[in-house]
C-alpha cells in the first residue's frame, strides 16, 4: 500500500496543483520509498500519504492528536506535529539521513501513534 502510493506520487509532474504544485525529487522520494516500506508498518497504523505543492510529503493519521508528519524531501528532514490533550502541540524534528535516525522516528512514531481511529 505505502509503495503503491509513492509510486502514484512520482507521477507528478510540475504543476499538478491547480497550475503551480512542484512534483516531488524522483530520487529521494525513491530514498523515502526505501526507508518506509517493510519497516514501519508492523508497528504503526498506516497513514495517509500525501503530497504537498512545494514537492515534499505528508503522512497524517487519523488517531487520537491527529499526528502528522511533513518530510521535507530535499533535506530529508521530518516535522512531526500532533495535539496534546490540553489543546498544545507537541512537536519534534528528525534529520533522516541514516538508517539510525530512521529508526529512531520509527520508535518515537511507535510510542505515539495509536491504532485506534479518532
Amino acid at each position: 500500500m505505502v509503495r503503491a502510493r509513492l509510486d502514484a506520487i512520482s507521477e507528478l509532474k510540475n504543476g499538478w496543483f491547480d497550475g503551480r504544485g512542484t512534483a516531488p525529487d524522483p530520487g529521494k522520494l525513491a530514498a523515502l520509498s526505501e526507508a518506509l516500506v517493510g519497516k514501519f508498518l508492523e508497528t504503526i497504523p498506516l497513514p495517509v500519504i500525501a503530497p504537498t505543492p512545494e514537492g515534499n510529503i505528508l503522512l497524517e493519521w487519523d488517531t487520537r492528536g491527529l499526528p502528522s508528519l511533513d518530510i521535507e524531501l530535499a533535506s530529508m528532514t521530518g516535522s512531526f506535529h500532533s495535539l496534546l490533550p490540553d489543546g498544545s502541540e507537541a512537536e519534534e524534528t528528525f534529520e533522516l539521513t541514516s538508517p539510525e535516525e530512521w529508526a529512531y522516528l520509527f520508535a518515537f512514531l511507535a510510542e505515539r501513534i495509536e491504532g485506534d481511529a479518532v
